[in-house]
């Protein structure tokens, strides 16, 4: 689940994966206003705030509707 998140956000404008997938963790870099915004309706953890980098966790029960859920959010929030 996390190489399908990856592969999803890696399409969305302005978003860069940092670190090769390897296991269920992304880290990605992102625009602050774009990491306040998810925040207000999902958990995850700033991993660097000065690069604005973030860490996205997939976990045994993450399901491929979670994703699509998360990643509608990421596009929209990159479009405002």
């Amino acid at each position: 689940m996390a190489q399908l998140l990856a592969e999803g956000a890696r399409a969305v404008p302005g978003i860069e994966i940092v670190r090769p997938v390897q296991a269920n963790a992304v880290f990605a870099r992102l625009p602050q206003r774009h990491i306040e915004a998810l925040q207000q309706n999902w958990t995850f953890h700033v991993w660097d705030e000065e690069e604005h980098v973030v860490r996205w966790m997939t976990a045994f029960d993450t399901t491929e509707a979670d994703i699509c859920a998360f990643l509608t959010a990421i596009r929209e929030t990159a479009s405002t």
